[in-house]
């Protein structure tokens, strides 16, 4: 019973190994972000920006299927419109850029 004591010993080790390189440092970085990723943190939209995307949300008609106590079937053709409405409006035009009296990179929403 000798040669099992090596091995016992070795399992913690080689769980501890494990649990090392499974963990999220581990992990792969993504690749690329999203389409319907959030602007940057140091990215602060202006007043007129908000309001702008507000009445966008409002004229698609995304905000009429949030509505309700239970959110919306989002693999719905109708709410797959709807929002597409909404984010070629809010990706277009003035909307997506922010204001030139920023300083710095100009970014997409």
């Amino acid at each position: 019973m000798k040669p099992l004591l090596p091995f016992r010993a070795l399992v913690p080790a080689a769980l501890a190994v494990f649990a090392l390189f499974s963990g999220p440092a581990g992990a792969q970085p993504a690749a690329s972000a999203p389409t319907t990723a959030a602007p940057p943190s140091n990215y602060t939209p202006t007043r007129a920006e908000v309001e702008r995307d507000l009445a966008a949300w409002k004229e698609s008609g995304v905000e009429a299927q949030w509505a309700g106590d239970e959110s919306p079937d989002i693999n719905s053709p109708v709410y797959i419109a709807d929002y597409q409405k909404y984010v070629s409006t809010v990706r277009t035009g003035d909307m997506a850029q922010p204001a030139s009296s920023q300083t710095g990179p100009q970014r997409r929403w």
